[in-house]
């Protein structure tokens, strides 16, 4: 079910790519257009706040539409803006047969398994919308709060947090000083001193350190071979990472995978 779930986004995905190109606009155009088709005109300040937005690119992409034909300001209603009759007929041409085929293929399932479908899916949203509020705590911008605990020598747990992410996401490439600095928005210089105070070692400690934990995962874990596994882990070269893992664990990378499996 996942993987229908995911190829129905892909193929609707890919079929907003073609409308956009036919159309002549950005693919991010769309759902303003998707707004104003079902409910009506609207501000710029009402399409912000539905589609969660800025105002500024809201304008952005109703100037592109506007120079498209697409909208114009409703006659005797300044400021509401709404789509002109050549955006409803070409709308019509390119979605009706989407449409009408999905309504003939929803005829040949009984309401009561639709509606069991349907709440599948939402169900299945939340989950996800849920997940993607936690994650979105993660990127969030350093706080005042966060700066005066950086100010007393060490990062606020949140910054932390964001540095630690960034280089388990990133292992497989260079990570460089400045990237880390700019999680907890510090120069490289007070990051450093900063980060070394609250984790109890420095930043290039620390990323050697989670570099041999997926490497040590990745030779339990799995069959790749040694060069391989150090190309995962950033540590580009075999010998780098039989030096380094060595270093670290006091074992070579093929020695301790015959040790883990032993």
């Amino acid at each position: 079910m996942g993987a229908g779930v995911v190829r129905f986004q892909e193929a609707s995905n890919a079929f907003d790519d073609v409308a956009a190109q036919i159309l002549g606009v950005e693919r991010a155009d769309l759902p303003c257009m998707t707004m104003l088709l079902f409910q009506g005109a609207a501000s710029i300040e009402e399409l912000a706040g539905a589609l969660h937005t800025g105002r500024a690119a809201v304008a952005t992409t109703l100037e592109r539409l506007q120079s498209a034909g697409y909208t114009r300001e409703r006659l005797g209603d300044r400021g509401r803006i709404e789509l002109t009759e050549r955006a409803r007929t070409w709308i019509e041409r390119i979605w009706a047969p989407l449409q009408q085929g999905g309504a003939r293929l929803m005829e040949r399932y009984p309401t009561r398994q639709l509606a069991t479908i349907a709440s599948f899916l939402r169900q299945a949203c939340d989950i996800q919308d849920t997940r993607t509020r936690e994650l979105r705590t993660w990127l969030r911008a350093p706080s005042p709060q966060d700066r005066q605990g950086t100010l007393r020598g060490g990062l606020s747990p949140a910054a932390l947090r964001r540095v630690q992410l960034f280089v388990e996401a990133n292992l497989g490439r260079p990570i460089q000083l400045r990237d880390l600095a700019a999680r907890a928005a510090l120069s490289p210089y007070h990051f450093s001193r900063a980060f070394k105070t609250s984790a109890g070692m420095t930043p290039r400690a620390f990323v050697e350190y989670c570099r041999v934990e997926r490497a040590k995962s990745l030779l339990t874990g799995s069959t790749q071979a040694v060069v391989d596994v150090a190309a995962e882990t950033g540590l580009g070269t075999q010998s780098r990472l039989t030096t380094t893992f060595k270093r670290r664990t006091g074992y070579t990378p093929a020695a301790y995978r015959r040790r883990r499996h032993g």
